[in-house]
């Protein structure tokens, strides 16, 4: 038996001589199944009520919603990873379940092999990604103990982080603010070639920038622009403080 450190695991699958198949390999490998469950209701309330690491979610479920209508409902609640079981390599249905962000797919019958390099790979990358998130909400937390307008963006404009003082002076939402751009916020283009052309790496003053806010009204604040960077030191955007 392979020594891995147990992961506790949710099989969503309405064949039940398949759940029980899934869940002897699980327990082979060291993993632990915490639960079962065959349709979209079943599935939520042990989601919620077992908080599993990883679910194991048959896209064909019993009942009105699939596995695809099921996983998003899911991830609206919770952050987790999920792998779909399919036996059907249906091109549609792939592109419907992408939208959901899996972290793998297995097409069934499978081996013993392609389940663990999708589990284990999948909590690699899932681990991985926590750990941004993490870096991303301490980032944010430091944006929002501010009493500056802070926004970061990338070269395009787009919106990264809107904080607390940037909500409250521009009268919107940050979730808002995140499907639009830098430019949606500035009355010329001068000083949308002043927030995204020049050195990447500069930081520099600009006296006077014209914003408008969520109900149209108009207002000039003096700008601060340094470079923002990644996790490994590369310049992806910019920060706005004014």
């Amino acid at each position: 038996m392979n020594t891995i450190s147990k992961k506790r695991i949710l099989v969503v699958e309405d064949d039940l001589r398949m759940a029980k198949f899934i869940q002897f390999k699980l327990n082979y490998m060291g993993y632990e199944v915490v639960g079962t469950a065959v349709n979209c209701i079943e599935a939520l309330e042990r989601a919620n009520m077992l908080k599993p690491d990883l679910i194991l979610m048959d896209i064909m479920l019993e009942g009105s919603s699939d596995g695809i209508v099921t996983a998003q409902k899911i991830k609206e609640q919770q952050f987790l990873p999920i792998i779909y079981l399919t036996a059907y390599e249906d091109e549609d249905l792939f592109n419907r379940a992408k939208i959901t962000e899996p972290y793998g797919y297995l097409i069934k019958p499978f081996n013993d092999r392609d389940l663990r390099i999708v589990l284990e790979t999948t909590f690699y990358k899932y681990g991985h990604d926590k750990r941004i998130q993490k870096a991303s909400q301490e980032v944010r937390d430091v944006l929002n103990s501010s009493l500056n307008i802070m926004i970061t963006f990338d070269f395009d404009g787009h919106i990264f982080e809107f904080n607390k003082a940037a909500e409250q002076e521009f009268n919107l939402e940050r979730t808002v603010v995140q499907k639009l751009s830098i430019q949606t916020l500035l009355n010329s283009v001068d000083d949308s070639a002043v927030l995204l052309e020049g050195d990447p790496e500069a930081i520099y003053k600009h006296g006077q920038i014209s914003f408008s806010d969520g109900d149209g009204k108009q207002f000039d604040r003096q700008i601060v622009i340094t470079p923002l960077k990644d996790s490994e030191g590369k310049t992806k955007g910019r920060l706005l403080v004014a």
